[in-house]
């Protein structure tokens, strides 16, 4: 009896509990849907568009949920055994590089390689010559520190403290304490406020320029400056206005367009960046930049500087700290000013020397800095003892280099039917045979290709190699240079170079000429 009561009573309990629980419901409903309500109403009883406006969206929704979807299994096609393998029969993949020219082919052949250390005398692995050792001015050892003892002993040291390399970017552990003194270094040599090092002496311009002139700026780059400097030019995506080669009226009539361009860009809010780049020794002619006429410009046009000194750095200049002390011009002066350790100094990697903000900018945005294993801790140190070198006694190797430089000219310019060019100062050389010299030769008729000519120098170089001097025709990307050189051989000069080598470089090359010279065509 008690029981029954209970459970009449709990169930009196839970019906009384449902029906509250659904009231609540049904007063929140109905509270919610007035207060929607009435913000509607107030809403958009002023603003009929932007009731049609959200009705709009409203009904696209409901069409796009609703619409029918593209099933990519209804259109799947059934290929039988025979047509798939009749598909991979006929399937032929694209090359990675392309096909080689039969010229190409037969260069590749002829590469000349060496067999052990560089230096001024180097064996063939070809066995040319005798196999006796041939004089080498091929190599950009100018300074001839690359072979040289006393930096060997020094290096092996370094290796065996320091081990072979760091296998890591300067960003995370790839910085050595030879590092940040070799920086210290480079700054104070050069006299600028800080440098960088890269680990690579062609990234550090492809890291460089890109880092600083962006989408939208505008650089005036000469037209002869190296393949290196024009792809950091494409790199950096900016508008590009080359200038005739060192010639400083084209450049200033090219600053006096783009000034007047950006003269109609007043209403903007942010005017670009506005960047001369340019070599302090031209690698592919030899030529040295003006770079008194180019600062004179630079101040004039507001513009600022990046001096790629690559092959300057360690050849120019009373101290052989580049164009800068070539021309006697505060380092101040050029904005970002790049160079190679890897040319004079004999070591490896690259440098780029400008105010500190503009070096430590770089730190995290050179993508050449953050993503690329630091320099190793023997190249450092030998760089290092490299410049302090130079610094202790710069006339021990400017002046051999500039006496060589100037020994081998002389001779070559007096060789009957070549032609000789490049700055005085310049321990780069480029050799060709003269104009008259090729019309007199093609006794067949016709026009000279390219082709026809680099075959001729090839020649000429096989010759030499054949009096025991080794000689290479200059190489280039072909599709990829702005304004492709012409041919010539590339002769490098080395302070390391005797006066009787010298000598009989030049001889080699009086011979070579008058053999290929006599030939028929």
């Amino acid at each position: 009896m008690d029981s029954s009561v209970f459970e009449t009573t709990a169930a009196a309990s839970e019906a009384e509990g449902g029906t509250t629980q659904r009231g609540l419901l049904r007063t929140v409903w109905d509270f919610t849907f007035r207060m929607i309500l009435r913000y509607i109403k107030n809403s958009y009883k002023d603003d009929p568009f932007r009731t049609f406006l959200e009705a709009c969206l409203i009904g696209f929704i409901i069409w796009y949920i609703t619409k029918q979807k593209y099933n990519i299994g209804n259109n799947e096609i059934v290929l039988s055994e025979k047509e798939i393998d009749e598909l991979v029969e006929e399937w032929r993949p694209e090359p990675l590089v392309p096909e080689l020219t039969d010229f190409e082919r037969e260069m590749l052949d002829k590469s000349v390689l060496i067999d052990g250390p560089n230096g001024t005398k180097v064996h063939l692995a070809s066995g040319g010559s005798n196999n006796k050792p041939v004089l080498n001015f091929t190599s950009y050892n100018f300074l001839g520190l690359a072979d040289s003892p006393g930096l060997e002993t020094r290096a092996i040291g370094t290796l065996r403290k320091y081990g072979v390399g760091s296998c890591g970017p300067p960003g995370f552990y790839g910085t050595l304490d030879v590092h940040m003194e070799l920086e210290k270094q480079v700054a104070a040599f050069i006299g600028h406020s800080a440098a960088i090092l890269y680990s690579q002496a062609f990234t550090t311009t492809l890291s460089v320029v890109p880092c600083f002139s962006k989408r939208g700026d505008v650089i005036v780059a000469d037209e002869g400056v190296s393949f290196a400097v024009q792809q950091a030019v494409l790199l950096s995506r900016s508008k590009v206005h080359w200038f005739k080669h060192n010639d400083m009226a084209d450049l200033e009539r090219v600053l006096g367009e783009v000034n007047k361009q950006l003269a109609g860009r007043r209403g903007k809010k942010t005017l670009p960046r506005k960047f001369i780049i340019t070599e302090g020794l031209f690698h592919n002619t030899g030529d040295i930049a003006p770079l008194d006429a180019i600062v004179d410009l630079k101040r004039r046009y507001k513009f600022r500087i990046i001096l790629d000194e690559s092959y300057s750095f360690g050849i120019l200049g009373k101290r052989g700290a580049g164009l800068t002390d070539h021309f006697n011009i505060d380092p101040h002066e050029i904005d970002l000013l790049i160079g190679s350790l890897c040319y004079g100094v004999g070591a490896s990697g690259g440098f780029c020397c400008a105010d500190k903000d503009l070096v430590e900018h770089q730190r995290l945005s050179g993508l050449g800095y953050c993503f690329s294993a630091s320099m190793p801790g023997i190249l450092t140190v030998a760089a290092s003892d490299a410049i302090q070198a130079l610094e202790a006694s710069p006339e021990k190797f400017l002046a051999g280099l500039r006496e060589n430089t100037t020994l081998l000219r002389t001779l070559l310019k007096r060789i009957a039917g070549l032609q000789v060019d490049g700055a005085p100062d310049s321990p780069i050389i480029h050799v060709r045979l003269s104009p008259d010299t090729l019309v007199r030769m093609k006794r067949s008729g016709g026009a000279w290709t390219k082709t026809d000519i680099d075959r001729v120098l090839n020649e000429l170089s096989d010759e030499a190699l054949k009096d025991g001097v080794l000689l290479l025709p200059a190489k280039y990307v072909d599709d990829h240079e702005h304004i492709l050189p012409n041919s010539s051989i590339r002769i490098c000069v080395s302070t390391a170079h005797t006066r009787k080598e010298i000598e009989k470089c030049a001889h080699a090359v009086k011979s070579a000429v008058s053999r290929i010279t006599s030939k028929k065509r």
